[in-house]
């Protein structure tokens, strides 16, 4: 089966090619969208119809923080009701962080892996356990 996007928001060029090509390395067919801020992203949910396959996002992001944007789609009936599995991939190790992430509802918060190897190993266990999951308004 084919899934939608992968959405990733945040980190530098550097790491938005890194997680791409960590992605495409283990097989993922879905095709990879890179934002570099929050109200990129929201733009790109609001004008695209398919429903992407998950949201990989950074906590810090110029503009708004990761946790921000979280509030944004949860605040969007519309965007709430799409029911995108959003995933923090983050370098903090804040407790805070982490318990305001589970507080917005977030499906997911790990600490971006720091070799190329570990990074492909967790977006593998990401990404397999979303393909499994069942969805709202998915046929089961």
């Amino acid at each position: 089966m084919e899934n939608g996007p992968i959405l990733y928001v945040g980190g530098d060029e550097d790491d938005r090619y890194l997680v791409k090509d960590a992605l495409e390395s283990i097989g993922r067919t879905s095709k990879v969208i890179n934002f570099d801020n929050g109200q990129a992203l929201i733009d790109y949910l609001n004008s695209c119809k398919e429903r992407p396959f998950i949201i990989l996002c950074d906590l810090y992001l110029p503009q708004m923080t990761g946790l921000e944007l979280k509030e944004v789609i949860n605040a969007d009936d519309n965007l709430k009701r799409r029911t995108i599995p959003f995933i923090f991939l983050s370098e903090s190790v804040n407790p805070k962080d982490v318990d305001d992430a589970y507080m917005s509802l977030v499906q997911g918060f790990y600490v971006k892996a720091t070799t190329y190897e570990a990074l492909k190993n967790q977006l593998r266990a990401i990404c397999e356990y979303w393909e499994l999951a069942t969805l709202p308004g998915e046929k089961v």
